[in-house]
């Protein structure tokens, strides 16, 4: 028996040291190959993202008692703990831990925050073209790229978030109970999920459209991919924001998802009428080097059309610096209206300076544009948020990383009558530092 736990300690002790010496490699993930032929593996990763934020807050919004209209804070944006592989010829397992937005406001002290169960997925591999799983995943998130982002390799500060906000979800989360599949078809691959979404417990009907309280119908999602160049690995949902010119890739992709009486409102005479959920995803993505020297150049652009019934909108604050009540349009804290019935565009740029010629100096720099339009039925005219920023790459890869962001924002006045109007732009500028393996 003694020996026995001696062996299981001594086995346990190499596995870590095999994993936390990955920290610092180039490599994204450490792996240990369970047939020499790396068939079978099991892959560990890690990924923290830490924040420190200067704020212009939307008005209403409080720290404690005090309403205040600037606030600065440290964030642990992500923490990621997670582990996937191939078991068998066929059985894949993915399980992720994790915690989003620690800051100073929670109550109990971010010590005590406690991880979560991410993804948690079992998966059966017929053939290349047909993966069948099923468990917490974001294999069903929503009908456009970044509605599942690998966020150790995202090209902006974060990702946009209004795409992950799509499902109606109570958390608005890409993270639900599905059923799943997958695959590979030639120059195309698929994934298409039956979801089981968490009820929503917010009790707010109005003559606009809001969530539901009712039990949930199952959510169907999926999307389908052309790729004109290298194809994307299908091992997670999760896409990167940016290969760093480590890959040559040309994709569209067409998705949808919807649900059958997700929303409600109430009519003029006080009676309640339901709204089908429905969402349209059309998006493009470019990815490649541009010479011999390693520059590269990541594009993105996205178009949904949205429908949860008349006049829905959603404040987008992840993570929250402030509080406030729920008559805040814009939300609280640095929130803007990102999600609703109606049109949304989005579009992103980057540029990857090429490799010093000094072998010695390996860190790069990689400046970026985004912008978002939400031209929103409840909207006199469209939100526009932009952001610019930069990321810096200590080792010249995926690992460690720096990144400088500004973001503006429009901010919209609720009115009692028609529609909502521009008030004011506001800004958030963030520092972050990134380390994954």
């Amino acid at each position: 028996m003694k020996n026995s736990m001696q062996k299981s300690i001594v086995v346990a002790a190499l596995l870590l040291l095999n994993l936390f010496s990955a920290i610092g490699q180039e490599k994204p993930f450490n792996v240990i190959n369970l047939k020499p032929d790396g068939s079978q593996y099991i892959k560990f990763g890690m990924n923290l993202q830490v924040w420190g934020r200067y704020s212009e807050l939307n008005p209403g919004s409080k720290i404690g008692t005090n309403e205040v209209d600037e606030a600065y804070d440290v964030v642990i944006r992500r923490l990621r703990l997670q582990a996937m592989g191939m078991l068998t010829e066929n059985i894949f397992f993915h399980l992720q831990l994790g915690q989003n937005n620690i800051n100073f406001q929670q109550n109990s002290g971010p010590s005590n925050a406690p991880l979560s169960i991410m993804d948690a997925v079992g998966e059966y591999h017929f053939n290349d073209k047909l993966h069948i799983g099923g468990g917490l995943t974001a294999w069903g998130a929503g009908t456009t790229r970044y509605s599942a982002n690998s966020s150790a390799a995202q090209l902006t500060l974060d990702t946009p978030m209004y795409q992950q906000f799509a499902n109606t979800s109570s958390t608005f989360g890409n993270r639900n109970l599905s059923i799943y599949a997958k695959g590979d078809l030639g120059d195309f691959n698929y994934r298409v999920a039956i979801t089981n979404p968490y009820r929503n417990t917010n009790n707010a009907i109005g003559l606009n459209s809001t969530l539901s309280t009712e039990t949930p119908r199952a959510q169907y999602a999926g999307i389908l991919t052309y790729s004109f160049l290298e194809k994307e690995s299908l091992e997670d949902p999760y896409h990167k924001g940016t290969y760093l010119g480590t890959k040559k890739v040309f994709n569209i992709a067409l998705g949808y998802m919807t649900q059958a009486k997700a929303m409600w409102h109430l009519t003029p005479d006080a009676k309640v009428a339901y709204d089908d959920m429905r969402i349209l995803g059309f998006d493009v993505f470019h990815d490649s080097p541009i010479n011999d020297k390693g520059a590269a150049i990541t594009a993105y652009a996205s178009y949904n059309n949205n429908n949860y019934g008349k006049n829905y909108i959603q404040a987008v604050s992840v993570p929250n610096p402030a509080v406030g009540d729920n008559t805040l349009i814009n939300g609280s804290g640095a929130g803007f209206i990102g999600v609703g019935t109606g049109n949304i565009y989005y579009a992103q740029l980057g540029y990857l300076f090429a490799k010093s010629s000094n072998e010695s100096k390996k860190g790069r720099f990689q400046p970026y544009l985004a912008t978002q339009i939400a031209a929103l039925e409840a909207l006199d005219t469209p939100m526009t948020m932009y952001e610019i920023g930069a990321n810096y790459y200590t080792t010249g890869t995926f690992g460690p990383k720096f990144s400088l962001n500004y973001q503006n924002r429009a901010v919209y006045d609720k009115t009692l009558l028609g529609k909502y109007t521009q008030s004011d732009r506001l800004g958030t500028v963030v520092l972050q530092c990134q380390v994954s393996f």
